[in-house]
């Protein structure tokens, strides 16, 4: 039991982290004044149903419409040669009201991602309201376990009368549980979907039917595992808080909790509030010497592998094939730090040798098997590009956590001082022929001022000569190094 999760408890945000031998593994964040919505069921209406891309618009009371492609119609299977009716405008119309849940929240300029296909967590089952399967998680691998599982599951669901009253999935948390904890879960369950049944048929329009639990009590429901050695929170009457859930939902990890009360804060104790820091940075130091470079876009993600100073002990192959076989690692730990999605191309160094790309290839797989998150990851190229995905699950870090430059708007990269002299250049050459006055003052950057005065200065004189106007050149320290003015005196 190596595991440890300190939550860190502020006025109105809630952060934790889950460490793995001392390691900082997972970063979850949540605010009050921007709290997800993934998990929460709604009533909604379709607004437009699009034939062409398989989808339909629905509101279910957010301020933009959210999408539900016909994969998650519940009941509805996306297959080749399918039959007419199970196109989508055949199954949806405009105005039609439906219950669905969220699984993607809001991103930029896209709405939320919806499914008809429902689902509700207990510490020990997924509950499937509209199906029939009964499943066990792919983290338990002992077929024994499995086989015992799923008979217990059956012979709980019997004693409750709920046999044929949905589908359900054993978490990987059930594993080792006894019928006296599943049949806790079932009732648990039942009382829920119960209750929002009844929401939904009291309802007149797009409301909200079942809330997500906040971060801090899903700490108990899905973050403790057998490997859990230790709940360390802040604050006392959260703490309070969360014993009192795991009495009532998760009794097994109730001696785990302690409230920390030292005088340093609980995540530079444990070094955590550094490591999130470091991963915010563009760049991440390797041990070797070597370096990631994080770019993320609107498309895709792209990471980088370099040298940096490391040069090795033997040749140059041999350099290259360590600084991957680290980065691949370290690249895997990334994107669960900053809780990378969607397209991820790596750009490893290039390597003649076939051996040391299958190595490399292998060890970039191996530490993806360790994510719990999704992911597929395709063949190296002859080029050493490997491109992944990785299924989106929230926001990532840096959108939580960061916005766009408001000097270069997200752009990365600013107009260098030379760039912005001859854009003064170019435009008092337009504007004064335009202009009866003898003077025109330039306001910009300092750095911008001082190339004017210096290694342009012989080329504003003769700009000066050729129009009849006399410059005027004045710093501004509170404007950008892109921002300027013209102004005719």
């Amino acid at each position: 039991m190596n595991e440890v999760i300190l939550v860190n408890m502020g006025p109105r945000e809630t952060r934790v982290v889950t460490l793995e031998s001392g390691a900082v593994r997972d970063i979850y964040i949540e605010r009050d004044a921007s709290r997800g919505i993934v998990g929460n069921i709604y009533l909604g209406k379709v607004v437009r149903v699009m034939p062409g891309m398989q989808a339909a618009f629905v509101d279910f009371g957010a301020e933009r419409t959210g999408l539900l492609h016909i994969s998650d119609l519940s009941g509805s299977k996306q297959r080749r040669g399918a039959r007419r009716e199970q196109a989508i405008e055949y199954q949806l119309h405009d105005g039609q009201k439906l219950a669905v849940q969220v699984t993607r929240d809001p991103l930029g300029n896209k709405g939320a991602r919806l499914s008809a296909q429902l689902s509700l967590s207990s510490r020990y089952l997924v509950f499937l309201p509209h199906s029939d399967r009964l499943a066990v998680s792919q983290q338990i691998e002992g077929s024994g376990e499995r086989a015992r599982l799923l008979l217990l599951l059956q012979e709980g669901l019997a004693a409750e009368d709920l046999a044929g009253e949905g589908g359900y999935i054993l978490r990987t948390a059930a594993e080792g549980v006894d019928l006296d904890g599943l049949r806790s879960d079932l009732r648990f369950l039942n009382r829920l979907w119960g209750a929002i049944r009844r929401r939904r048929e009291g309802a007149t329009g797009p409301q909200l039917l079942y809330e997500e639990l906040p971060l801090l009590l899903r700490v108990a429901r899905d973050l403790a595992t057998p490997e859990l050695a230790q709940v360390l929170v802040d604050q006392q009457s959260d703490f309070q808080s969360l014993c009192s859930f795991c009495e009532d939902y998760v009794p097994e990890i109730r001696d785990r909790l302690e409230h920390y009360s030292g005088a340093e804060p609980l995540f530079d104790h444990f070094g955590a509030e550094a490591e999130l820091q470091r991963a915010l940075n563009h760049r991440v130091e390797l041990d070797c010497g070597g370096h990631l470079v994080i770019d993320q876009t609107e498309a895709m993600t792209v990471i980088d592998v370099n040298t940096g100073s490391f040069l090795g002990r033997r040749n140059v192959d041999e350099t290259v094939f360590r600084t991957n076989l680290e980065a691949a690692a370290a690249l895997a730990r990334q994107l669960r730090l900053r809780n990378l999605g969607g397209i991820i191309v790596v750009d490893f160094i290039d390597m003649a040798d076939q051996g040391h790309r299958r190595q490399v290839q292998q060890a970039l797989q191996e530490a993806l098997q360790l994510d719990p998150v999704r992911t597929s990851c395709g063949e190296m190229s002859d080029l050493c590009l490997v491109a992944m995905t990785r299924k989106r699950s929230g926001e990532s870090l840096q959108h939580i956590l960061c916005e766009d430059c408001p000097v270069c708007q997200g752009q990365g990269v600013l107009k260098s001082a030379r760039t912005v002299c001859y854009e003064i250049l170019r435009e008092i050459a337009r504007a004064a022929p335009a202009s009866d006055r003898e003077e025109l003052l330039v306001v910009a950057a300092q750095p911008v001022i001082n190339l004017l005065l210096s290694d342009e200065a012989t080329v504003l004189a003769e700009l000066e000569a050729t129009t009849g106007k006399t410059v005027r050149l004045r710093p501004e320290p509170r404007y950008a190094q892109e921002h300027f003015d013209i102004a005719m005196l």
